[in-house]
């Protein structure tokens, strides 16, 4: 498998100890759409990123800084190309970089070191921000320090106040603007107060103190900056006629009340006079507004506003609290523009990163819309959370995908849901995806009414061949029936819903396994509100059954004790097990971004399952994680991918060796030579198999035990009435059952 050549000098993780010399490596596999390579597929998504330049790997040329608020995810793209150029290599050897942050976080060099430096929320106190002073040591190696002071809260950007310092306030949603705002050299802060419909000027003095430009110090210089007023029920705003007093008849003395929270500032000279305009998103809007500065550097004063930024072309129309960037895109040394929502939950996730590019220059520039997909066009993302799993779809014997996802938020917030199939059209291997369909099966025609797809697949009739199933957002599963057999490309009956009446709590997480080793399909399924079902089939080889109530015994909604009553009500648990050496292993994604894994399974579905790792693999993909693993390189190892609320996914090898089959679900192969005979049988049984290592046993149809079986020789029977028994082989990594008939003896 071809893993990310990282070019970056020196890569630093931090690992547990407990995972010390294992490897997750993130790997590259080749994926095409539209008859065309994807260049960034797996990014893992990108649903509200927010923009920044920094050269990252010191060729002269600015590189793009993108975090995600959704998840806290940080993804660095190197520019590649010829200037002017829209083409960007992911560049994830960089991420380790960079610290962990919350919320928002945005990069500018306020030292002016050619070294980009960190303004972001912070993770430890509410409401206030931080600032890291980027570096480069003798080896040229990327660092960041965390910036503390003297007085107040050291963590933190504070300002002084008649009985101390109180921080700089910035609301966990809103994205401040961070900017020389009067022209004197230093980086300023505007940002809106927590009670107000007023922009506060944090003034940097640094310069103004010859404390020079390596300082932050802080001072709130006016508590009306632009002397604009946001209406505090919506997203009007109200400009004043006088540069010495607030809007809407406020001084700057003044209290507006509470105003409707959530707001974007980004200022630049958007008119090339000289001094700074702003650009203001709205949490209830999908539109930009521009104020245009009519005042001075040192006397901001809006005196004039633009409903639809940017007028000079496509205006954007984009649902909803966005966000505009000033940043270089293409590599010509003039900023363009960028505009994606800023909200987590409700911006539109399909064609949401507009760009615009600066057809002018970067001090007075114009703006022409290029495209509305800048980036994402060469992403694998499904918009609203995805659900990978493998299986054979084509009968080829190689592992395909398929990908549920939890919806295309739409504007005017409609959903679209659709489960994708990427067919596997390279080697055993070196793999390769091909996006095949992005309506698989049509589900999308059922998603209005269920939501969110997460497919499985197995056994479920026992005919050889494997079978879809997929939990939806309310708890109840389908079931399509596959009538095409082993070994050939997948053919489904029309889909059951509310099969088997189960109803396992909101967005199920299904899978198909014989967890209790009888040799019939369980489900064992992963819900919102912390509960592990185990459903336990209580029918017959080919005739499955299940009682529809989790709690209630041979059921448990408790399977393994994985939760207690301190873990957050909602973990959105999504299990996968593998087998690996000889035992099974339970991957379980959570809401929180870590991937926690368990052994000791076998004989402890109604105790508890041990905890292998608690963060497998240090990997962090952000909120609502779910895994898929299938060694689908045919090197002996399982390979995983990993979806997430972003909407993506990210391939990672592991450390754990596949057993004989790639996954539970094709535990039949496991022991596919098997030759039994005579079949029917009447007083004796021969079972020729070339692995001797087996244990072999003859069942009743309900799976009861009637004798232990020796390979290899004639076995002989005990007087049984007529009709259809079960050979059960075991070896280390599967059991296998195969049908018998026995007539009268």
């Amino acid at each position: 498998m071809k893993i990310f050549n990282f070019t970056f000098p020196f890569i630093l993780f931090c690992l547990p100890m407990a995972l010390a010399g294992q490897n997750f490596d993130r790997i590259d596999i080749p994926v095409y759409q539209n008859n065309k390579q994807l260049l960034l597929p797996f990014t893992g998504g990108l649903k509200a990123g927010q923009f920044s330049n920094i050269d990252l790997n010191q060729d002269g040329i600015k590189d793009l800084f993108v975090f995600d608020r959704n998840g806290d995810q940080v993804l660095p793209f190197i520019k590649i190309g010829l200037p002017g150029s829209l083409e960007y290599r992911f560049a994830p050897e960089y991420i380790s970089v960079f610290p962990e942050m919350r919320n928002w976080a945005l990069l500018v060099d306020f030292n002016q070191d050619g070294v980009e430096d960190i303004f972001c929320s912070s993770g430890v106190y509410p409401g206030s921000m931080e600032a890291w002073k980027g570096n480069r040591d003798s080896n040229g190696r990327l660092t960041f320090k965390r910036l503390t002071f003297n007085y107040g809260i050291p963590e933190i950007l504070q300002f002084p106040i008649s009985n101390g310092y109180t921080q700089i306030y910035v609301s966990s949603i809103d994205l401040p603007a961070v900017a020389d705002a009067d022209g004197d050299g230093d980086m300023d802060i505007i940002s809106f107060e927590a009670d107000g419909s007023f922009a506060s000027f944090y003034k940097n003095v640094s310069v103004e103190e010859n404390l020079g430009i390596d300082s932050l110090k802080y001072v709130r210089a006016d508590i009306c900056w632009g002397k604009f007023a946001e209406n505090q029920f919506n997203e009007d705003i109200n400009l004043s006629s006088d540069a010495f007093s607030c809007a809407s008849g406020f001084t700057g003395g003044g209290n507006s009340g509470v105003r409707h929270s959530g707001s974007s500032l980004t200022l630049f000279d958007s008119d090339g006079d000289g001094d700074m305009d702003l650009v203001i998103g709205d949490l209830a809007s999908s539109k930009l507004k521009r104020l245009f500065n009519g005042g001075t550097k040192q006397t901001a004063h809006m005196t004039s506003l633009e409903t639809n930024f940017p007028a000079e072309d496509i205006a954007v129309d984009l649902d909803v609290f966005l966000a505009a960037y000033y940043v270089d895109v293409d590599g010509d040394n003039k900023r363009d523009l960028i505009v994606t929502p800023n909200d987590i939950n409700s911006g539109e996730s399909e064609n949401h990163v507009w760009l615009y590019k600066n057809t002018g220059s970067d001090a007075a520039p114009t703006f022409k819309f290029i495209k509305d997909d800048f980036l994402i066009d060469e992403m694998l993302f499904y918009n609203g959370g995805s659900h990978p799993v493998f299986a054979d779809i084509n009968g080829d014997g190689l592992q395909d995908m398929v990908v549920g996802t939890n919806g295309i938020l739409q504007k005017g917030g409609s959903k679209k849901y659709r489960m994708i199939l990427l067919l596997n059209n390279g080697t055993e291997t070196a793999p390769s995806y091909v996006v095949e369909d992005e309506d698989y099966l049509s589900f999308s025609q059922y998603g209005e009414f269920t939501g969110r797809f997460a497919p499985t697949f197995g056994d479920m009739d026992d005919d050889g061949d494997e079978d879809l199933m997929v939990g939806d957002a309310r708890g109840l599963l389908y079931l399509a029936i596959n009538i095409a057999g082993k070994d050939k490309p997948m053919t489904f009956e029309p889909p059951v819903y509310l099969y088997a009446d189960i109803s396992a709590g909101q967005n199920a997480k299904p899978q198909i396994i014989d967890l209790d080793d009888d040799g019939l399909k369980d489900l064992l399924i992963g819900e919102k509100n912390n509960q592990l079902n185990f459903f336990k089939n209580i029918g017959t080889t080919g005739m499955p059954k299940f009682s529809p109530e989790p709690s209630i015994f041979p059921n448990t909604d408790q399977a393994g004790k994985i939760f207690t009553s301190n873990d957050f009500p909602t973990q959105n648990g999504a299990p996968f097990l593998i087998r690996s050496q000889g035992k099974l292993i339970m991957l379980m994604g959570t809401e929180d971004a870590d991937i926690l894994a368990y052994d000791q399974i076998e004989g402890h579905i109604y105790g508890t399952f041990n905890v292998l790792y608690s963060k497998t693999g240090n990997i962090n993909q952000g909120r609502k994680v779910t895994v898929a693993l299938a060694d689908i390189d045919h090197d002996d190892y399982y390979e995983m991918a990993v979806g997430n609320e972003r909407g993506g996914i990210v391939f990672y090898n592991t450390i754990f060796k596949a057993d004989s089959v790639s996954s539970i679900g094709d535990a039949e192969h496991a022991a596919k030579n098997i030759e039994l005979y005579p079949n029917p049988a009447s007083t004796s049984l021969f079972v020729k198999t070339i692995d001797d290592s087996m244990a072999l046993s003859l069942e009743s149809i309900l799976g009861n035990h009637i004798m232990v079986l020796t390979a290899n020789q004639v076995n002989q029977l005990p007087p049984l009435p007529s009709g259809m028994y079960l050979v059960k082989a075991k070896t280390i990594s599967a059991i296998t059952t195969y049908k018998i008939i026995v007539t009268s003896n």
